[in-house]
């Protein structure tokens, strides 16, 4: 039998949660949504008057004046994997739990990334532009085969991971660079690149699937781009802060890589794309690789199930925390 008075008061930015859930949520808690792309004031002030104890983040930043906002918050739960626009210092210091969609949302991102590599290979961007406008340019096309390239993937984790497994009927030679990744857990027949400029000048196509962090900041940069192959590709379905974006424009205008294909950028949405969109060949989504019907409804499900285990008291997944510090240190 469900509660006639909610128990627990959860913000969430954005318009929406999978249904699926919403049904895990509505009983326990009044659900309010601020909204997409919240203005941190206004969200910490939202906070603060419904007294929230768990905030769910789809999108907008959770700031230190946001987690701050209501003494009662218990939980931010991160509506995907990338924590970046959390500030967990500041969670962590009010020994609040922040948690991600871990297992969400890698699949259909690594699809994505495999999609922007053979949009890039085949042109078909801008030939499906040109058929569009009446022109018939098969005589002019030249493509370019996958077939037994060498791919580089920045960051092995599930998503990098993914990536490999996608691409394996090409029969591409696969290079990876994560320190974090144990040698003994690099399946057989990938090799493990150090340093990154190694991986760089033999790929013909780099991947990146790291998180933004103070280490990955502006990772690939203007002499990052200037070793990769003058025919290679960069894409980023990461995180937009990872690429130096001045850097990719100068090396697109310069010739420096081939193509790059992007789906994230260091400010969303952008306020200028076109000196971007002018520099060379390139592929651009809105930060939608997760966007899928399928991968959406796991996020909410994983998001919604992540708050309700800390406000019922109960312990998180430490594979999900961004700071799990937390479960090792009593307060």
């Amino acid at each position: 039998m469900k509660s006639e008075k909610p128990l627990y008061s959860v913000v969430v930015t954005g318009d929406s949660l999978a249904p699926e859930a919403m049904k895990l949520l509505e009983g326990a808690c009044r659900v309010v949504f601020a909204g997409p792309y919240p203005d941190p004031s206004k969200l910490a002030q939202l906070l603060h008057q419904e007294k929230a104890q768990g905030l769910i983040l789809r999108t907008g930043k959770a700031t230190a004046e946001v987690i701050q906002a209501s003494p009662d918050l218990k939980i931010v739960a991160k509506h995907g994997v990338g924590y970046d626009a959390i500030d967990v210092a500041a969670a962590t210091a009010l020994r609040i739990p922040v948690l991600i969609s871990a297992s969400a949302n890698f699949e259909s991102v690594a699809e994505h990334a495999l999609g922007l590599m053979l949009a890039l290979a085949k042109d078909i961007a801008r030939m499906d532009t040109r058929m569009h406008q009446g022109f018939w340019d098969k005589t002019q096309y030249r493509g370019v085969e996958l077939f037994r390239k060498t791919l580089g993937l920045i960051g092995f984790g599930r998503i990098g991971r993914r990536v490999s497994q996608l691409v394996a009927p090409l029969q591409m030679k696969i290079l990876i660079s994560d320190p974090y990744i144990p040698q003994e857990s690099i399946p057989a027949g990938i090799q493990s690149v150090s340093p990154l400029e190694n991986l760089l000048k033999e790929a013909d196509i780099v991947s990146l699937h790291c998180p933004l962090t103070q280490e990955t900041r502006n990772l690939i940069g203007d002499k990052e781009l200037r070793t990769m192959k003058k025919s290679a590709f960069l894409i980023n379905t990461a995180r937009g802060g990872i690429v130096n974006e001045e850097a990719l424009i100068a090396a697109l205008r310069e010739g420096k890589i081939a193509g790059a294909g992007l789906d994230t950028f260091s400010k969303e949405p952008p306020d200028d794309l076109r000196r971007l969109c002018e520099a060379g060949k390139l592929v651009l989504t809105p930060h939608i690789a997760a966007s899928t019907d399928a991968a959406f409804t796991r996020m909410g499900v994983e998001a919604a199930q992540n708050t309700l285990t800390v406000l019922e008291g109960k312990p998180p997944d430490k594979n999900s925390m961004a700071n799990p510090e937390l479960l090792e240190t009593k307060g």
